[in-house]
């Protein structure tokens, strides 16, 4: 009785420390999954000029459609080494399975668009490494209209309940919003990385 308490002991010890690594491992397979469907929704050309992309769409696999439920675009970061979807809202749900458009009413290219992200101890996940990010890194954002280059302007925290970091002004703004510092529970600041559209 003793040798299977003590291998079940075991068992569960190694079950704990590898948790971290089995988990980022399930995402980042999410991750992929969830990037090649929502390349795949644009891709015609595989079907010929005359089939329309409502037509591509309706063709395509149920289950990825159902991955991308609410799917904006997506977010890359080469710095970083950053590709992730971007989806409505910042709910528990979309920071679950991505980033979270904050503002979903907003147009990329026109307003300033929040996105926010979970960081956690795992490394590479999500914003995890936002803090690494510098002046003049690139931000790019691919959605169904088109593509948009960001350049990091300023990196800062601010409170939680400072909102006004998410307001508009005079040039479309990218705003990438996560809890700081990683790892601090329930901690109440945000680091902020805000970037500029460039002029293509």
């Amino acid at each position: 009785m003793r040798r299977i308490i003590s291998f079940c002991l075991i068992l569960l010890g190694f079950c704990l420390l590898f948790y971290p690594q089995i988990e980022k491992k399930f995402f980042d397979t999410k991750q992929e999954q969830l990037l090649e469907a929502f390349e795949n929704l644009g891709d015609t050309s595989s079907y010929g000029e005359t089939v329309s992309p409502t037509e591509v769409q309706a063709s395509s696999d149920e289950q990825e459609l159902s991955l991308l439920d609410g799917a904006r675009g997506i977010i890359r970061i080469p710095t970083i080494d950053l590709e992730m979807v971007i989806f409505d809202g910042a709910t528990p749900n979309s920071l679950t399975k991505g980033i979270g458009m904050i503002e979903p009413y907003k147009k990329i290219g026109i307003h300033n668009i929040g996105l926010a992200g979970h960081r956690s101890t795992t490394s590479g996940k999500q914003f995890n490494r936002l803090d690494e990010l510098t002046l003049h890194d690139n931000v790019d954002i691919q959605t169904e209209s088109g593509n948009y280059e960001f350049e990091i302007v300023r990196t800062f925290v601010v409170d939680q309940s400072e909102i006004e970091v998410l307001k508009d002004g005079d040039e479309p703004l990218l705003t990438l919003v996560t809890c700081t510092p990683l790892g601090k529970k329930n901690p109440t600041d945000r680091l902020i990385v805000q970037a500029k559209l460039k002029n293509n």
